[in-house]
Order: C-alpha cells, then sequence, then structure tokens
C-alpha cells in the first residue's frame, strides 16, 4: 500500500509523535509512506518526509525575511494547493492528521475526500464543533453554534465566527466520505453523535506506545537519580506540559493542588516543560522542585519517566494521551483528574490514581494518597506498565491501522 500522512508539524506534541509512529511504522512493514508537513523547515528527507511549503519559502518565513514570504508566497494558499495536488500522486490513502483547516480548507479535504479514499485522525475535537478544541460541557455544536464562551481559546483566538464555521462544516465535509480514527471511545461518541460527523465510519484506535523505548529498570537506583541531577532518596513527582502557561494544560489545577498538600522534605518535584521555571515560582516554597525546562531529546525524556515514581496529570480536555502512556509504560503510577480519555487509560486504584473530580482539592487528596503510600503507588506502576504492553502498544496500533487501510481498499 501507499500511504500519504498529512500534518502541521513533524515534532511538537502527542499527535506528532502518533504519526511519527504510523509512518516508519508501515514503513518497516514493508508500505511506501510519506508525511508531508505544512510548518517548520528541517525534515529528515531521507526519511520520505516532505514539505507542503517549500523549504526555501520556509526559511525565508522564518527568518527577517518573513513579512516578504508572507506577502508574495503566503504560507495557507501554498499548502493549500499541494495539498490538493496529493489527489495526483501515488498514493492509495491520504491520511490526515491535526486538520484545523490551517494547512489546507475545508473545501480541499472534501475535494481530497471525494478523489481518494481519506482517513482523518481526531485527536480534539475541532472537526465537529463551530471550531473549539475543547467544548467541555458545552454542546452547542449539536445545533448551531455562536456566542462561543470559549471564544478567547486557541484555534478560535478572539474572533467568534463560531457559527459560521460549524455551518460550512455541514455544508461541505458532513457528506464527504470519510473515514474517522478516533483514539478514545469518548470521543468517537462525540463524533456519531454531532450533526457533522453523523454520516461518516468512525474506528476507534487507541494511541500506542513501544515498552521498549520506556525503561522501569533504574526507578529508584540513586546512581542513576543522582546522575539527572536528582535526590537519591525520596519520591519523585514528574509534571510534563510542553508550556506550562498553556491555561489548557492544566498546570493551575496542579498549583492549587499542591497548595493544599503539607510540606514533605522526601519528595522531589520535577517540571518538564517550556516555562517549568516560571511555574517553579508560582508554587509553594516548602518542596523541593527540579526543573527540566523543554526536553525535546526523546532519550532524555524517557529518562526522567523512569527515574520517576509519579506522573501527575491536570489538563481538562486530552483526548487519549500518549505522555499517559508513557509515564505507564515507565512503570509511574500517574494520579490525574478525570479527563475524558485518560479515563479509559488507567483504572482508578489497580493502574494509576483518579481524582473525583477536576477540583484542585481532589487532585490533592488522589496526590496525598500516592505520596502516603510507596507501596501501593508500586503496585499500581507495574499495573500500568502490564496494562499497556497488554491494550496499548504500538505494535497494535499500527497493526489495526494497517487492518483499516486494507479494508477500505478491498484488500482485507
Amino acid at each position: 500500500m501507499n500511504i500519504s500522512f498529512v500534518n502541521n508539524q513533524y515534532r511538537l506534541g502527542g499527535a506528532e509523535t502518533v504519526v511519527r509512529q504510523l509512518h516508519e511504522g508501515l514503513a518497516t512493514a514493508g508500505h511506501r509512506t510519506w508525511l508531508y508537513v505544512a510548518l517548520g523547515k528541517d525534515y529528515p528527507w531521507e526519511a520520505g518526509v516532505r514539505p507542503l511549503y517549500p523549504r526555501l519559502l520556509s526559511r525565508l518565513d522564518h527568518s527577517r525575511w518573513h513579512g516578504l514570504a508572507e506577502r508574495f508566497f503566503p504560507r495557507p494558499a501554498w499548502t493549500d494547493s499541494n495539498f490538493r495536488k496529493l489527489t495526483q500522486s501515488p498514493a492509495d490513502i491520504i491520511h490526515v492528521h491535526s486538520f484545523h483547516g490551517d494547512y489546507a480548507g475545508l473545501e480541499s479535504l472534501a475535494y481530497v475526500a471525494k478523489t481518494k479514499p481519506v482517513v482523518w485522525t481526531f485527536h480534539r475535537f475541532w472537526g465537529v464543533t463551530g471550531g473549539c478544541d475543547h467544548p467541555g460541557d458545552c454542546r452547542r455544536y449539536l445545533e448551531s453554534c455562536g456566542q462561543c464562551p470559549r471564544v478567547n481559546e486557541w484555534p478560535i483566538c478572539g474572533t467568534d465566527n463560531t457559527r459560521e464555521q460549524l455551518k460550512l462544516k455541514k455544508e461541505t465535509i458532513a457528506r464527504a466520505p470519510i473515514t474517522v480514527v478516533s483514539p478514545s471511545h469518548h470521543l468517537a461518541g462525540v463524533v456519531r453523535q454531532s450533526p457533522i460527523g453523523k454520516a461518516w465510519r468512525v474506528e476507534v484506535i487507541p494511541n500506542g506506545v513501544d515498552p521498549q523505548q520506556f525503561g522501569f529498570a533504574r526507578k529508584r537506583d540513586p546512581h542513576f537519580r543522582r546522575s539527572l541531577g536528582l535526590s537519591e532518596n525520596g519520591l519523585i513527582v514528574l509534571v510534563v506540559i510542553r508550556d506550562f502557561k498553556d491555561g489548557l494544560k492544566g498546570f493551575d489545577t496542579i498549583k492549587r493542588a499542591l497548595e493544599q498538600l503539607p510540606a514533605a522534605s522526601d519528595v522531589t518535584f520535577c517540571f518538564a516543560g517550556q516555562n517549568a521555571a516560571w511555574a517553579i515560582g508560582q508554587c509553594p516554597t516548602r518542596f523541593r522542585y527540579a526543573d527540566f525546562g523543554y526536553v525535546s531529546d526523546r532519550l532524555r525524556l524517557a529518562q526522567l519517566f523512569e527515574a520517576a515514581d509519579v506522573f501527575l496529570f491536570a489538563s481538562p480536555g486530552e483526548n487519549f494521551p500518549c505522555v499517559i502512556l508513557e509515564a505507564m509504560s515507565a512503570g509511574c503510577c500517574v494520579v490525574s483528574t478525570p479527563t475524558d480519555g485518560v479515563l479509559e487509560q488507567i483504572e482508578d486504584r489497580v493502574s494509576g490514581l483518579l481524582a473525583e473530580s477536576f477540583q484542585p482539592e481532589d487532585l490533592a487528596k488522589a496526590l496525598a494518597f500516592a505520596l502516603e503510600h510507596p507501596d501501593e503507588v508500586r503496585t499500581f506502576s507495574v499495573s500500568a506498565r502490564r496494562r499497556v504492553a497488554a491494550e496499548f502498544s504500538e505494535k497494535a496500533m499500527i497493526d489495526r491501522h494497517i487492518a483499516l487501510y486494507q479494508e477500505i481498499l478491498g484488500k482485507g
């Protein structure tokens, strides 16, 4: 099979991890794959990664000539045109990720779907709403958006055209022959119930992780901890957030939960992500912290997971976060808010700990239990790793995608 993957970025977050896993995994399985990306300027060409926006123009766009590049060679028009040209490529299936109408418009998505089979992985909710990624308790997208309560959040960013956007989606893509992949049953249900996605085929394929990439043997090894600049003794609590200043990632809930905990000299909170130093400055001074900043090296991040006893998570609107699977695979006890897809990853008090609500006091209670019961934390950690290996492996994810592609092409 020939598969073309399309995404905004090559490296950034969970969606990018999944795209690379599929692109590389299918190639290893003997299929021909390409990965087209819209943003950035440096890609491994030899690995089949291709830009939707030419490298030269991208370099200009990232230089002092940015204004000139945007004026005469606007990225959206260029990437949209190249996205449409994929219909002329040798690809049997076009598989799009992180589609927000940025690298191609809705009309172009409908055009490509009518020409070649299109698979669309929903990493968030944008595809069936008026433009928000996390509707929360809001259900306006089931009828007609407008006066959006999340108007100031990305990707709406202050301009409330949600009513028009929902109408445009109904008119352009609701009848398009699209197959949706949802990593979680929760999001799959949202898509099936929506006026936009009710006619689409929706398949649930959980994200996966390669357990071999996340070790756990050195979990309490004092020499290993010392090599990372961490205390040799006590519990290590890891918090990984791409940007601690991103209001959708839950740092405020974590901060307020820590404010309710008593001092504990034998606990170190490790913060990894952009603006980690700023985040530590917001937290109670009675705890010990370690600032790792933004960690782009996957091996380095795997070492932090291996060193940690507890992984703390509080993002309120994630789908099926890869970072949770990585933490589980590395033998961490995950302590989390009851976030949509996380409820399908963690079995409370079996393979992790789930707070009763999104309130900081409930997260504090769950975290306090973990800090006070290290033996149970170890038991949960072992169960977490076994659960990932049995149900959320990278191989299983890739195999299920291959089976889906073959079925779509009538080769199953």
